[in-house]
């Protein structure tokens, strides 16, 4: 009997880590201290007027960097 307590007592313990660990890698990051670039997108909508299937449209997305410092984008993805 004694071991199945401590084998439940061991599988609880697990459970209550598992959930800390998934707690903490949810968790909202802290912003980071000092100057930070901040990209500001344009436009909110597209204007592409009459959509046609099959028809493929490009549009260019204007960004402004209105933070402190210089922004790097490092990765774009579409999507």
């Amino acid at each position: 009997m004694k071991i199945r307590t401590r084998m439940f007592a061991a599988v609880l313990v697990l459970i209550f880590v598992a959930g800390l660990v998934g707690a903490a890698a949810a968790a909202p990051k802290a912003k980071p201290a000092g100057k930070v670039p901040r990209l500001v997108i344009g436009a909110k909508t597209i204007p592409l007027g009459e959509v046609l299937e099959g028809q493929d449209y490009i549009y260019t997305y204007k960004l402004k960097n209105a933070g402190e410092v210089e922004a790097q984008i490092l990765n774009v993805r579409p999507g």
